[in-house]
């Protein structure tokens, strides 16, 4: 029986029967112009190529918007542009703005003085597209390199990766081949495990923002709340985000986090496990712990919604113990269980003689 051409085109044809999903990269760039090169370098070597750039420049002094400028402009590539502020803003306007200037359902941060190894993005997507559990963001492990790239370490000690000591509870995700047989830029395939921690597991679980890939939709919300601090913006990003639909950590590392001894965050030498905090970082931490509080407050009913009535009142007990200095707020009377505040009036109780005697806080 002859086949007609259409009918022979129809099955000819091969391209999956979806399309696959763009990724929004935003570029955060303050008084890094020795590094941003090499961090836009690493997005356009990217194998997975379905993304756009967006550099947010935050009125950086060292010429770094103009350098980001000319760099573009020979590249001539299409998917990169400059977001130049004219106002410093501090690293969440730089979020806020690279997210408002993008629309795709993955979002990705980038700090100007890091760099990505050429299957970041691909290995992210195939996690967060993987058949067994979706999240709001995943995190990849990182390689420590210095000014000049020399490396220092092959991982990041806070990730919550499986490792000989036991940890909190995770689900691993089992390999699949059937998005790589469907669509073959996708198939991704790794010797390094990837867990899925649920919106319950509490604590820093991730690597720094470089690591970090978000789904839009958990992100939204959380840069669209009037946090006070404007540094620290992974931390409150990946634990507010993280109480929608929990976090994916892929073991493998597919990025260099470079410190250089100018670090928002970290501030000393690198002298092996986890990373020393600058005393700048340091000071506003608690400051952090509240701005969360404050969200998961005005996200309460949504947060009950989508994880049941118990979630919020054992976050914040959690949360409570963790920034011990923010028991003593009253809009957590309503959450706790008559156990938790009976704990609560002792420690204000106890508190209030240590005052009045003027005993020294132990």
């Amino acid at each position: 029986m002859a086949i007609r051409a259409g009918e022979a085109d129809q099955m000819e044809d091969t391209s999956p029967p979806f399309e696959l999903p763009r990724v929004a990269v935003v570029i955060t760039c303050y008084n890094y112009r020795p590094y941003v090169e090499q961090a836009i370098r690493s997005v356009l070597a990217q194998t997975y190529r379905n993304w756009d750039c967006v550099i947010v420049d935050d009125a950086s002094t060292d010429g770094s918007a103009e350098h980001v400028r000319e760099l573009l402009q020979a590249i001539g590539d299409p998917r990169l542009r400059l977001l130049a502020r004219s106002e410093n803003g501090g690293q969440i306007a730089g979020f806020r703005d690279g997210f408002a200037a993008t629309d795709a359902p993955f979002v990705a941060f980038l700090d100007a003085d890091d760099i990505w190894l050429p299957n970041f993005l691909l290995a992210h997507l195939s996690a967060h597209l993987n058949p067994t559990r979706t999240a709001s963001l995943s995190s990849s492990d990182v390689f420590f390199v210095d000014s000049e790239r020399t490396l220092l370490a092959s991982t990041y000690v806070m990730l919550r990766k499986p490792r000989p000591e036991p940890e909190a509870a995770g689900i691993g995700i089992p390999a699949f081949r059937q998005l790589g047989a469907m669509a073959g830029e996708l198939g991704y395939q790794s010797d390094h495990p990837v867990t899925y921690f649920g919106p319950g597991a509490y604590g820093w679980m991730w690597a720094p923002t470089s690591s970090m890939v978000f789904r839009r939709g958990a992100l939204e919300p959380v840069l669209a709340f009037p946090f006070r601090v404007k540094t620290g913006t992974d931390y409150f990003a990946a634990t507010c985000a993280h109480l929608a639909a929990g976090s994916l950590i892929l073991s493998e590392s597919l990025g260099l986090y470079r410190l250089h001894g100018a670090n928002v965050s970290a501030g000393a030498a690198y002298a092996g496990g986890h990373v020393q905090q600058s005393p700048a970082y340091l000071a506003h931490e608690a400051t952090m712990g509240a701005d969360v509080l404050d969200y998961v407050l005005a996200h309460a009913e949504r947060l009950r919604a989508i994880n049941g009535r118990d979630f919020v009142p054992g976050f914040l007990a959690q949360h409570v113990r963790r920034f011990g200095t923010l028991a003593a707020d009253p809009r957590l009377t309503p959450f706790l269980s008559s156990k938790n505040r009976r704990r609560q009036l002792r420690k204000r109780f106890t508190r209030r003689v240590r005052r009045l005697f003027g005993w020294a806080p132990r």
